[in-house]
């Protein structure tokens, strides 16, 4: 029995040695959640009104910061989000997706949002710390990437 109370506390409180399975299932929520919400949630691909790709009012803020050619930039955008969030899910190119994610998220929080973490740029900064996250960690083992990774060895 002490020595199972001896794991329990260790495991609490020293940290992860090695590439537990719990970092991977901790990537694997964080990997689902962000994609799910940048594929559905942001809505900015998904038809609305018959219309496939971002939406006009996406297209106005997008030219109102400044970018040039912002229908091009729009779809950018969108496309980095809709796609990029399914690769997410799948855990798919996750590093190349998840840095063209912070890069949207970037512009949303020091552009659109004016670097305010208050109020209005709280979920632009919290899926700039996600993305940059999951580019840094990378996917873990539950993954496409990281079967992909097992079966080339």
């Amino acid at each position: 029995m002490a020595g199972a109370s001896n794991r329990l506390a260790r495991s609490l409180t020293a940290g992860i040695r090695g590439n537990a399975l719990t970092v991977d299932l901790g990537l694997l929520v964080l990997r689902v959640t962000v994609g799910l919400a940048f594929a559905t949630v942001f809505e900015k691909f998904l038809p609305r009104d018959g219309v496939w790709g971002p939406q006009p009012w996406f297209v106005d803020d997008v030219a109102r910061m400044g970018f040039p050619l912002p229908v091009v930039f729009a779809w950018l955008a969108s496309l980095s989000e809709f796609v990029g969030g399914i690769l997410l899910v799948l855990g798919l190119w996750t590093r190349p997706a998840a840095l063209a994610n912070c890069g949207v998220t970037a512009v949303a929080l020091f552009v659109y949002h004016d670097g305010d973490i208050g109020q209005t740029g709280l979920t632009a900064a919290v899926f700039l710390v996600m993305c940059t996250t999951l580019a840094l960690a990378g996917p873990g083992r539950v993954s496409a990437d990281g079967w992909l990774a097992r079966r080339g060895r």
